[in-house]
Parts: C-alpha cells; sequence; structure tokens
C-alpha cells in the first residue's frame, strides 16, 4: 500500500517542521517504550514465567497440603526456599535450599523476617507468612524467605549477577526487554523516516533529478517539489532560472538569426551604392563623355556615397546600443519642456508639407533623467519617418502625459498604413514596407527601440481607429 502525502498546499517551514519532528519523535519513544514493557511483560508472564506472578495469592498458592507436592515455581529460580511450621513454630517441612540453620522460629523472628529493615549479617532474610491448613484441618504457617538484597521493599528482583542461575534468569528477563525494545525502535525508526522522507528525503531526490536534466540542457525542466516552505521557495526560484534562462537561449537563436539576416542586408545595401560609384566613377574616366552627363554622373555618386555613409553610421550606432556596457549620459530635465523645443526644430518642416499638428502636451512639468542626445536621435527618426512616408495635409498627432509612474508619449498620423506583413517585426534592422519608397538605412526604428530600452522604456505599434500608425511610448519616471 502506497502511502500518499499531500502537502503542496501547506505552508510548512523548516522550523515548524522541527517542532513537529521533536514532538512525533517523542510520541514514538513513549509509544515504543510503552509497547516494549507490556510485549516484554507480556512474554515474561506467559512463556518465560508461566503466568506465575509474586503477589500475595500468587505466594500463597504455592502451598499444598500434601508437603511433597508443593511448588517453588518462580522463587526457586531466585534462590528462595519456603517452609511450612507446626502449631508451636518448630519447622516440619522445607522445599528448596534452605540457607540458614533456624528450625524454630518466635514471633519477633516471624516478624521482623516480613519487615522493611535493611540488609544485615543478623537479618538478612526477607519473606511473608501465611496461615494455612494440613489434611486433618491442622493450623500451620507456609512462609517463604529470600536474600534481602535481590529485593526490595517492592518485591523487585535485583539478580546477583555472579550467580550462574540469577544471570540466566536476568539475561532471560531484561534480555527480553532490551530485544524487543531495539525491534520497536527499529520498526518506528522506520516508520518515521518513511513519513519525514516525504517532507525533505523525497522532494531533494526529485530536485537532484531535476537538476540533472538540466545540466543536459534541457529547458524544459520544471522542478515539483511538494514539501517545506523553503523547499517550495527554491523550487521557485530554480523553475524562475530555467525560464530566465530558456528565454536567454531563444534570445541568443532570435540574435544568431538576426545578426545573420543582418549580414545579408548589410551586404546588399552596401553592395547596391558601391556597385553605382564604381560604375559611374568608370564612366567618369571615359573621355567620350558630355559636361552635362559628368555633373550627372558625380551627383549620383555623391548621393550613394551619403546614403553609405548614413548607413555605416546607424549600423555604428546600433553596434554601440546593442553593447550591454554602453552607458547613458542621463541629466535631470523638464521633458515636457523639453520635447516643446524639440517639435519646434521641426516645425518648419512640418509647416512645408502642410501637416495639420495636433499638439497636446502637459502642462505640468515630469522630471526625471534622461540621455537627452539619444532621446532626440529617437523621436527623430520617427519625425523623419512621418515627414519622408505620409502626403502633404496629413493629420499628425503628439500627446504626451504622465500616468502614475511613467511619461506616455503618442506620435501617430491618419496617412501611412502600415502593412500586415512587417507589424511584428516593425522594429528589427533593415525592415522596410513593401511600397516603401524611402532612401533611408531601415535601421531607424530598430535604433530607436534600443534607445527607448535603453532608458527601461518600451515602445510599441498601436491599432486605432483614427491614426493610420501610433507609436506609443512608456518611460519610466523615477521619483
Amino acid at each position: 500500500m502506497k502511502i500518499n502525502f499531500n502537502i503542496s498546499n501547506k505552508k510548512l517551514n523548516v522550523k515548524g517542521f522541527l517542532i513537529i519532528n521533536y514532538l512525533i519523535t517523542f510520541v514514538i519513544l513513549y509509544i515504543i517504550v510503552q509497547l516494549s514493557y507490556k510485549s516484554s511483560t507480556f512474554i515474561l508472564e506467559n512463556f518465560i514465567f508461566n503466568n506465575e506472578k509474586i503477589t500475595v495469592t500468587s505466594i500463597a498458592s504455592y502451598y499444598n497440603k500434601d508437603f511433597d507436592k508443593i511448588e517453588l515455581g518462580f522463587l526457586s529460580e531466585m534462590g528462595a526456599w519456603e517452609e511450612v511450621l507446626d502449631e508451636n513454630k518448630n519447622v516440619i517441612y522445607i522445599k528448596g535450599d534452605k540457607k540458614d540453620n533456624t528450625m524454630h522460629y518466635n514471633e519477633k523472628q516471624l516478624f521482623e523476617l516480613t519487615s522493611s529493615k535493611e540488609y544485615s549479617p543478623e537479618n538478612p532474610y526477607v519473606g511473608q507468612v501465611y496461615p494455612v491448613e494440613g489434611k486433618n484441618g491442622e493450623q500451620y504457617l507456609f512462609l517463604y524467605k529470600i536474600d534481602k538484597r535481590k529485593v526490595e521493599h517492592s518485591f523487585i528482583y535485583k539478580p546477583n549477577f555472579s550467580s550462574k542461575s540469577d544471570g540466566i534468569l536476568s539475561l532471560k528477563a531484561y534480555g527480553t526487554l532490551y530485544f524487543i525494545q531495539v525491534v520497536f525502535l527499529l520498526v518506528g525508526i522506520y516508520i518515521y523516516s518513511v513519513i519525514s522522507s516525504k517532507f525533505i528525503t523525497t522532494p531533494l531526490k526529485t530536485f537532484v533529478t531535476s537538476i540533472k536534466n538540466f545540466k543536459k540542457l534541457d529547458y524544459g525542466t520544471r522542478a515539483n517539489l511538494k514539501g517545506l516552505k523553503e523547499l517550495q521557495q527554491v523550487e521557485n526560484e530554480f523553475n524562475k532560472m530555467v525560464i530566465k534562462l530558456e528565454k536567454v537561449k531563444e534570445e541568443n537563436k532570435r540574435i544568431d538569426k538576426s545578426k545573420k539576416r543582418l549580414l545579408v542586408d548589410i551586404s546588399h545595401d552596401l553592395k547596391t551604392p558601391i556597385t553605382s560609384i564604381q560604375g559611374f566613377s568608370k564612366l567618369l574616366l571615359e573621355e567620350s563623355i558630355t559636361s552635362e552627363e559628368r555633373e550627372k554622373f558625380l551627383k549620383i555618386i555623391y548621393n550613394k556615397s551619403v546614403y553609405s555613409a548614413v548607413l555605416i553610421e546607424d549600423l555604428f550606432s546600433l553596434s554601440k546600443l546593442e553593447d550591454s556596457e554602453y552607458r547613458l549620459s542621463k541629466v535631470e530635465l523638464d521633458f515636457s519642456e523639453w520635447l516643446r523645443r524639440l517639435i519646434i526644430e521641426y516645425y518648419e518642416e512640418f509647416k512645408n508639407k502642410h501637416f495639420n499638428l495636433e499638439i497636446n502636451i502637459s502642462d505640468y512639468p515630469i522630471i526625471f533623467e534622461f540621455d537627452e542626445k539619444l532621446m532626440k536621435r529617437a523621436l527623430s527618426n520617427i519625425f523623419n519617418n512621418a515627414l519622408s512616408h505620409n502626403k502633404n495635409y496629413t493629420n499628425f498627432k503628439i500627446e504626451s502625459y504622465q500616468k502614475e509612474n511613467n511619461v506616455i508619449l503618442k506620435i501617430g498620423s491618419d496617412e501611412v498604413i502600415i502593412d500586415k506583413s512587417i507589424n511584428e517585426t516593425i522594429f528589427d534592422p533593415f525592415v522596410k514596407s513593401e511600397n516603401s519608397t524611402s532612401n533611408g538605412s531601415g535601421l531607424g526604428l530598430a535604433i530607436t527601440k534600443k534607445i527607448i530600452e535603453k532608458h527601461d522604456g518600451t515602445i510599441k505599434l498601436a491599432a486605432s481607429n483614427f491614426e493610420g500608425i501610433l507609436f506609443v511610448i512608456s518611460l519610466p519616471v523615477k521619483i
């Protein structure tokens, strides 16, 4: 039969477990002592001493009117003997090995025999005296005598181990008691170890198995420790660690994949302008071209070199931001006022494209630390994308406010619709819409996302019924 201890929902800590452990140990020891005492007594009485009990009635029951049939019983093993006295208190019959020379008793001797005085050479024996009848109704006295050093007043047997008979008797009595105690103790320890293992040993074995599986890079491993509160805390921390490492593994896979794609995209994006520069440079070396063609070719070469320089610069910026050792140069500024100044810098460009601006910036100061240069780069990328991809007379919205411990910035327009195919990857490097006519590097939004994340913030593309595209930025305001 398998015992199932369901303690997964119990919040028992080590301290509580130890208290319970001590209490259970005490109860088990108490039960063992009681059981061993009862069991040994039962065995001694029924199998060793043959149900002979040394009591007032049992000693008297040893007497028999036929003197030859008097039984010493257990008393003989203790070194005692029995005597029968006539009405004059003379010894007329002896059963056992008589160890004194008294053949006649007086009242004082009989009284001292039953007294509780300590052992002395003058008074070495103790016993009991009972009036009995003979075959023809004669009045006799039946008594037994034993060495006082072997018994206490309560008649507790104290064997003399130098005596062979006493040694055998004590071996039977104490040996039986100790043997039974050891048996019960072993059984109790086994039962309790089975119970306690459900709290400690079994969970630890399960945890070791989980660790071994994890060593094999099995990131699906989860510890399932049913036991003490501290073990459940270990389980939670272990599972959190595994989940985190699993995410790191997946992130590393994604980064490796992104790096491979990045190398392909870089090669492609650099190959096109370099090929153009090489081709038109070769044409310039030919003498048959006109001055107008020369000017045209030089302009193309210049534009392609500018594009290449921008691409390389953006790659350099993205690489720096991905470096975990990169540190921001934060200053404490009023974000609301800073945002107004940035919008003013772009005001002429918005005006030239006849944007209908809807600006709603919090009137209350929102002061926190941020890297002014990088934050300008992040928002400028969004503004430049809006200017490049939106038509004239576009409704353009900029909203900023504080919500709890975060500043929320929303930037959107109702003109451009992002392709569904790139909704999930719009912040990845070199991601462009298939309908895009921009000559940008395709790294702007990737750089923007890295800058926001460096500030412990988030940026996402939100769905809206009004805006064709809406960026929502959340930055923590650490007060």
